[in-house]
């Protein structure tokens, strides 16, 4: 797959632009770390807001290991 891709976190609907990573083609990860501030019962939510379409998360990429997305969510005290 040779798509462009750029995700980004939304809180309570309204992107948080220093959240957005991307890439050029589907030659390469989108990966980002970010520390964001969020109220009790926010909703936070991912948009693809770099293409109308749907990124492909293929299962095998060229090879015999599998391949996996990750979005780890941490509290902080």
């Amino acid at each position: 797959c040779d798509e462009p891709g750029q995700l980004a976190l939304c809180l309570d609907g309204i992107i948080m632009y220093n959240t957005v990573a991307g890439r050029a083609t589907g030659t390469s990860q989108i990966s980002k770390m970010v520390i964001i501030w969020a109220a009790a019962n926010s909703t936070l939510s991912v948009r693809n807001c770099g293409s109308p379409a749907a990124l492909t998360i293929t299962p095998n990429a060229g090879g015999f290991t599998s391949v996996s997305a990750h979005l780890v969510i941490t509290k902080l005290h």
